[in-house]
């Protein structure tokens, strides 16, 4: 018996369309997986059926549907990761919540002009809540880089997961990447520059998780600072009798150091986010 909720199921297929990608829905309560789709998929049935050159036709397509995109990809978190920045932020107390950044559309650093997704004239003078809601790439930017760093940005990312092994009941599944000096200097043989810290602030540069890794992130506000293995199966039964002869009970993954006083102030966060932020999309219109 599976975990996932035939009804959620077909309705993040009919969400993602054909579009390439991947849909994770996740119970935070439990780790229970609801849904899990990746596109283009195939059809298993095809492996049973013989059916000749199926597998070489597979593997061969360039859009690669044999890939499960929601564990086994890797991608730039993007701005989903403004909410780890903005828990770090909170947890370190570096910069008060209340203490207002000018937004002009674009700044310069080094030899680089960095633009916000707005454009200019930006968006003004923004506080933390409003710019995680407004999603400002100014703010973090420079918040990220003379506030925390990125070493402390690296340490609240891995207190959320990434970067780690979720340990899912699946093949296969990628840990991703949190990148720091060390790593830059070992793999490029360069320094790390106050520009991988502004691009790592935003979700972008070196840093890779899999869209399992972001619903763990959700989870982890959700549940104030825990998140549990997930998986998908459920139990099993005898086949005659029905009788559970397995049953997967919750299962802490991992438990965050970040303070408990956080946790609340980042749900009325994230929650100002849909209401009145860049998710006010998913909000259903009458």
């Amino acid at each position: 018996i599976l975990t996932l909720d035939t009804k959620i199921q077909t309705l993040a297929e009919k969400a993602l369309g054909e579009r390439v990608g991947a849909v994770v829905v996740l119970k935070p309560a439990s780790g229970e997986i609801l849904a899990m789709v990746s596109y283009p998929y195939f059809d298993p049935n095809l492996f049973s059926t013989g059916t000749s050159g199926a597998y070489s036709k597979l593997a061969n397509d360039p859009l690669k549907p044999l890939l499960n995109r929601a564990v086994n990809a890797v991608y730039p978190p993007a701005s989903t990761f403004k909410t780890i920045m903005t828990a770090a932020l909170l947890a370190e107390g570096s910069i008060s919540p209340d203490k207002k950044i000018e937004c002009k559309g674009k700044m310069d650093y080094g030899d680089r002009l960095f633009h916000c997704h707005i454009g200019v004239p930006g968006h003004g003078y923004m506080n933390l809540k409003n710019a995680l809601a407004q999603s400002c790439n100014i703010y973090f930017w420079t918040t990220g880089r003379d506030y925390l760093g990125v070493d402390r940005i690296a340490f609240y990312s891995k207190e959320f997961g990434l970067g780690q092994n979720l340990s899912i009941d699946l093949p296969g599944s990628e840990k991703g990447l949190i990148p720091n000096a060390r790593w830059k200097e070992r793999v490029y043989h360069e320094k790390w520059l106050g520009g991988d810290t502004m691009s790592m602030s935003i979700g972008q540069g070196y840093t890779l998780v899999t869209p399992l890794h972001i619903a763990n992130v959700m989870a982890m506000f959700v549940n104030e600072g825990i998140i549990y293995k997930p998986h998908l199966l459920k139990e099993v039964r005898d086949p005659v009798s029905s009788e559970v002869i397995q049953s997967v009970k919750p299962e802490i993954l991992f438990k965050s150091k970040i303070p408990e006083n956080v946790w609340p102030v980042m749900k009325e966060y994230l929650r100002y986010m849909v209401t009145d932020g860049t998710a006010q999309g998913v909000l259903m219109k009458n």
